[in-house]
């Protein structure tokens, strides 16, 4: 199993090292062998021989070494390890923030063909830019392995594989990034496309021009076709989008609502709670108390 290495930071040591797995657990087209919630500013280990390292930053900015080959991993992006390799991340020069590090250890079973193939594709050399919201999957992962029931092997099969393929998704659309492929699309494609990527990347947006340079198009081009086609602005489609995704996690319980502000790119708890009381008409907390979890709503 891999190690952590002694840390020395002028921040302090390392904060945890959470693994869930006692022993390996075989999914329909997976071999689960761990799964591992870690925060530190120094770690160092090997694959096993058998299965291949999924490595998420989740938080932080970090420098990552596989068998001597550096690349720099920051927040939201991930790397893969091929089995037996060594791997090390270190906090990155001039950051005093530890690193919180997700990663997940499989091995594909034998005929699982369409899967194993994700793993053939790319590069370890490279990090990848999560842009499709895998950090939900790698919480709702850690939540499913706290809970034990007779659901929990199916719920793994399904979170392991929705992520296995946003992975392959991901690397295949760095590659095509790579290779200049981009496709002209009319007014409501670019609509269309422009909703999708609200949808899917709403905590990863913090201001709308992102949305804009993804697409490939002007933000007077896009919020002009937006409003043609939507009868609304652009602008009044995002915040309704967060304000769904705020109120969702304010009744999971999973995040403060410090947290899930910041997340949603608001500048301050005391704006995120203005705009939230004017959609809802109550403040984040007090949605909290009325709908969140344990709080007896049915």
């Amino acid at each position: 199993m891999p190690s952590i290495a002694a840390a020395v930071h002028p921040a302090g040591t390392a904060g945890f090292d959470k693994r869930y797995l006692e022993r390996a657990i075989t999914l329909s087209h997976v071999t689960l062998y761990q799964v591992r919630d870690w925060c530190g500013y120094e770690l160092e280990g090997r694959s096993t021989a058998q299965a291949h390292l999924l490595i998420y930053m989740l938080s932080g900015n970090g420098m990552a070494a596989v068998d001597g080959h550096r690349v720099h991993l920051p927040q939201r992006h991930f790397i893969r390890v091929e089995p037996g390799r060594s791997y090390r991340i270190d906090t990155a020069e001039r950051s005093n923030e530890a690193m919180r590090l997700v990663s997940v250890e499989v091995q594909p079973v034998t005929g699982s063909k369409r899967l194993a193939a994700v793993f053939q594709s790319g590069t370890d050399s490279q990090a990848i830019h999560d842009t499709a919201g895998m950090d939900e999957l790698f919480f709702e992962l850690m939540q499913e392995l706290q809970i034990h029931d007779r659901y929990t092997q199916t719920m793994l099969d399904s979170l392991i594989n929705r992520m296995i393929v946003q992975m392959g998704r991901l690397i295949d659309g760095a590659v095509s990034t790579a290779n200049g492929k981009q496709r002209v699309l009319n007014k409501k494609e670019l609509v269309y496309q422009t909703v999708q990527y609200i949808d899917r990347h709403i905590e990863h947006i913090d201001e709308l021009g992102q949305v804009a340079e993804e697409l490939g198009y002007s933000y007077s081009h896009l919020s002009h076709a937006f409003r043609a086609e939507m009868g609304v602005p652009l602008q009044v489609y995002w915040v309704k989008r967060r304000m769904m995704r705020a109120m969702n996690r304010l009744q999971t319980g999973r995040c403060s609502i410090t947290q899930i502000s910041e997340d949603l790119s608001y500048q301050s708890i005391h704006s995120f709670s203005k705009a939230f009381k004017k959609v809802t008409g109550f403040t984040p907390s007090e949605y909290q108390s009325l709908y969140g979890k344990g709080s007896g709503y049915r």
